[in-house]
């Protein structure tokens, strides 16, 4: 946590931003990272404020501990639509294979669609 938030600021922030990605994987849908930055509404944030990324790492890091999927595949740049080189070095580093970053992008994109599909 950086210490620029109150912990229970970070927490609520954290919370947001994980009922926001759970949103966007019941519909299907992805978004990109200044996108979902102007979202927040705990906090102002920029998408490339040095808290953006550890904030999305925490949550999505905590997602899969908690069987809730890869959550962090639906964040994705304006300029080609996949996650940030960031997103396939944690990937790799827990063992993917991510020498095919748009496939094996798809196919965690399309697990985390499933796994959301129909809870309401």
């Amino acid at each position: 946590m950086n210490e620029s938030f109150a912990r229970a600021d970070w927490a609520q922030l954290k919370a947001e931003l994980r009922h926001t990605l759970i949103s966007l994987a019941k519909a299907r849908r992805t978004i990109s990272y200044s996108e979902l930055a102007r979202q927040l509404q705990t906090a102002t944030i920029h998408h490339r404020s040095p808290l953006f990324t550890p904030l999305l790492i925490e949550v999505c890091d905590e997602a899969e501990r908690a069987g809730d999927g890869s959550l962090c595949a639906l964040v994705v740049r304006k300029s080609d639509g996949i996650p940030g080189k960031g997103y396939f070095e944690a990937a790799a580093l827990r063992g993917a294979d991510v020498h095919d970053p748009y496939a094996f992008w798809r196919e965690e994109a399309k697990k985390v669609w499933e796994q959301w599909a129909g809870r309401g």
